[in-house]
């Protein structure tokens, strides 16, 4: 059968008001009265912080506490994700980032709702749109996204096991990528030469405003030929949103296609996160800038390094470490960075690639577990 959210849960916001002042007013003095909070910055395995049970937010009104089994839903920051929460962990409670969805009455013995969370962990997350400076999923998409649920219920609970194993094997890919970008980390050495100015080095430009998910579904490519990629900057890992028509024209405009190489910079969410990218051709949403080279340096920037060297840097130049973190262009632009010679950055990027290649293989080895279940990596 199929169901949409509005169908199977009630819905339940969470908490405005309850900002950091409020927290540290309300730090727990014991953890048998420790509430844990929740946010739409993360996949909310790890809570934010900690307040008592008595929190009251800035306008003086009692927080709402909740318990499982729940699901939590993202609604800005990692917008439309979804992660379960199980009965006996206790009271928690989330800031307005994100919401609580509970079986409808008549639903409970027919979803098991662990399965569900790991089945549509990320289904609503192509939903999100940009607002200001952050990702957002709106509540309009709970009536209009259909989900497949089986009708017997120990269908969905054997599928669970199922996903439940696949889950560890996520788990484990992605300790191996993270202990991947650790060697990549070690790599790096301090390096020696002439200080040089980012504006001087790179042109930003700026990505497309309007690229909706509507508005993608919208303007689908007939062909191969006329099919652009598109890149996000609000994941973490600027990850392909999808494809689009070269001939598509988001808020009216031609739609700016780019050409590698060039550096992809995050800046919302995930504010300076900087992906490397060849030769293919691509848009990008105004959730990301496109740094290309300037002529005169085209011959003495291997970019891949540059992403590599610089990384910490960049995530160093956001406007706040809230939900809402943005990439500050103005100052990444007065930045000085030292750049060596040709035949250093070379060097470097080639065991960069070497490892690049191996961390996607394992990303390849899970995409290839995940398809039967019509599932995608996380973002």
């Amino acid at each position: 059968m199929k169901a949409s959210i509005a169908d199977l849960f009630d819905y339940s916001p969470g908490n405005h008001g309850l900002t950091e002042a409020v927290i540290y007013e309300y730090k727990p003095v014991s953890t048998k009265d420790s509430v844990p909070i929740y946010s739409g910055s993360q996949d909310n395995d790890i809570p934010i912080g900690y307040v008592r049970s008595n929190c009251k937010n800035k306008h003086g009104e009692t927080i709402v506490l909740f318990e499982g089994p729940c699901l939590v839903l993202t609604k800005d920051g990692s917008a439309g994700l979804i992660t379960f929460k199980g009965a006996g962990g206790g009271a928690f409670t989330l800031n307005h980032h994100a919401c609580v969805l509970k079986l409808k009455d008549k639903w409970i013995k027919k979803v098991d709702l662990e399965w569900f969370a790991l089945q549509y962990r990320t289904r609503l997350v192509q939903y999100a749109t940009s607002r200001s400076d952050n990702m957002v999923f709106s509540t309009k998409w709970f009536d209009r996204v259909p989900f497949e649920v089986p009708d017997d219920i120990e269908a969905q609970r054997k599928l669970k096991n199922r996903l439940l194993l696949l889950d560890r094997l996520t788990r484990a890919v992605e300790e191996l990528q993270y202990s991947i970008n650790d060697v990549r980390y070690r790599s790096k050495l301090n390096v020696d030469g002439t200080p040089h100015l980012i504006k001087d080095i790179f042109t930003f430009h700026a990505g497309n405003s309007g690229l909706t998910a509507e508005f993608v579904y919208n303007n689908q490519p007939a062909s191969e030929e006329e099919s652009v990629p598109i890149y996000s900057g609000a994941t973490k890992n600027l990850n392909l949103l999808g494809r689009i028509s070269r001939s598509a024209q988001p808020s009216g405009k031609k739609l700016k296609v780019f050409e590698g190489p060039c550096v992809l910079v995050s800046r919302k969410g995930y504010a300076g996160t900087m992906m490397y990218l060849s030769a293919a051709r691509f848009a990008a949403n105004d959730d990301a800038y496109v740094l290309t080279l300037k002529s005169r340096w085209v011959s003495r920037m291997n970019l891949r390094w540059f992403a590599f060297q610089y990384q910490e840097r960049f995530l160093n130049l956001v406007t706040s470490r809230s939900d809402n973190s943005t990439f500050n262009k103005d100052n990444a632009q007065r930045q000085s960075v030292i750049v060596p010679g040709m035949t250093y950055q070379d060097r470097i990027a080639v065991r960069l690639a070497k490892l690049d290649g191996a961390a996607e293989m394992l990303g390849d080895v899970l995409r290839v577990a995940m398809k039967p279940y019509g599932l995608s990596a996380a973002n």
